[in-house]
């Protein structure tokens, strides 16, 4: 079986170098960027446009990935033994610091993940800002606080729906030839309500990349002495 596996790989890793090599691929000119966004996106930002709009398949096998992550961090860690809960600080300045600074961080995430499409920023680097703001907070409440709250907000159930959003939105987009609805429309370039689906896309992805990295840092966090 080991040896089956092996060749596969190679084999595949073959088939493909040889595919790269024999078929010849189209020059892609990247200077279109610009103009094709004015006119058929509306985003102001041109990053935001290519991973929402003319990349979105990379971005979706992207977040994908992020999910198996995922999901091996809690598969894995139910085989190690848990060490304990985080519990908060003793002073009230220090949780009363981490809880304003935590607080803000998250946000500031929904913030940079919501004008995305207007600036730097987007769905992951705004949900990385987010979970880093929960990270902050659970030194304020307690790892077992938090992760209370959000299994009564069934975060995890709603994270795991962003991918069939992420699909349907992707099914109707190649249905309407590229629009998803009349809602959805290109709009003015610099306007909050432009962008094609930028603002559910990013919101969507950047809750996915919120509620995740909290998850992964849950689990680690619960067995820091076994590790």
């Amino acid at each position: 079986m080991r040896k089956f596996f092996i060749f596969t790989i190679i084999f595949s890793l073959i088939f493909l170098l040889s595919f790269a090599y024999f078929v010849k691929i189209p020059s892609h000119n990247a200077n279109h960027y610009p103009l094709a966004t004015q006119m058929y996106d509306g985003s102001a930002n041109i990053v935001s446009a290519i991973y929402l709009n003319f990349r979105l398949y990379d971005t979706l096998f992207e977040l994908l990935i992020f999910s198996v992550a995922v999901s091996g961090v809690i598969f894995y860690s139910k085989r190690i033994r848990e060490s304990g809960e985080i519990v908060p600080d003793k002073s009230f300045l220090v949780r009363l610091e981490l809880f304003i600074f935590g607080i803000a961080g998250i946000v500031w995430g929904g913030y940079t993940a919501l004008t995305g499409h207007l600036q730097a920023g987007g769905a992951f680097s705004g949900g990385a800002i987010g979970a880093s703001g929960v990270v902050v907070l659970t030194l304020a409440l307690g790892s077992a606080k938090v992760h209370t709250l959000a299994e009564k907000m069934k975060l995890e159930f709603l994270e795991n729906l962003v991918i069939f959003v992420m699909l349907i939105y992707v099914i109707f987009g190649n249905i309407h030839g590229g629009f998803f609805s009349p809602g959805f429309c290109v709009g003015k370039v610099g306007n909050f309500f432009s962008g094609r689906g930028a603002l559910l896309l990013n919101s969507s992805i950047g809750f996915k990349v919120f509620v995740g990295a909290w998850i992964i840092f849950y689990e680690f966090s619960k067995r820091k002495e076994s590790i």
